[in-house]
C-alpha cells in the first residue's frame, strides 16, 4: 500500500487516549490512528455501484436532522409483511411468475431503504453523533 505522511496537531487528551489504546491493544499509535480514521470515514460515492450512487448521493447534502429522519423512517409494514409472505412461498417453491417479479421489486425496495439508512448512519457517525442518541 502506498502511503502519504501527514502532520497533525492533536489535543493532548486525545493523544493520550490513542496512546492508552495502542498500549492496551499492543499496537503503535500510528496503527491505532489509521484504524480510527479508516473505521470512521464515510463511504465515498466512487466506492459504490453506479445505481447505488444515485440512491445515496442526495444524502450527502442533508442536514443532521434530515439524516435522522431517514434513519427513523420505518419500512412500510404492509409491504414488509407481503415481502415476508412471498419469501415463505418462494422457499416452498410456490411462487407464480407474477409473484416472483413482485418479490424482486420488494427486495430491491427493501435493499434500497436499508442502504439509505446505513449510509445516513455512517454520515451521522462521521459528523460526530453517537448513534444511540436518538
Amino acid at each position: 500500500m502506498e502511503t502519504q505522511s501527514v502532520k497533525i496537531d492533536l489535543p493532548k487528551k486525545m493523544y493520550r487516549r490513542l496512546e492508552k489504546l495502542a498500549t492496551a491493544t499492543n499496537q503503535t499509535v500510528d496503527a491505532v490512528l489509521l484504524q480510527t480514521i479508516r473505521g470512521n470515514l464515510p463511504p465515498v460515492l466512487e466506492d459504490l455501484t453506479p445505481s447505488t450512487r444515485g440512491e445515496v448521493s442526495g444524502l450527502l447534502r442533508l442536514k443532521d436532522q434530515e439524516l435522522w429522519q431517514v434513519v427513523r423512517t420505518p419500512i412500510n409494514p404492509t409491504r414488509w409483511r407481503r415481502h415476508q409472505r412471498l419469501l415463505e412461498k418462494n422457499s416452498e417453491g410456490e411462487l407464480t411468475l407474477k409473484e416472483q417479479a413482485e418479490l424482486e421489486k420488494l427486495r430491491v425496495e427493501t435493499d434500497d431503504q436499508v442502504l439509505r439508512k446505513s449510509f445516513a448512519l455512517a454520515l451521522l457517525k462521521w459528523r460526530g453523533h453517537t448513534l444511540l442518541e436518538r
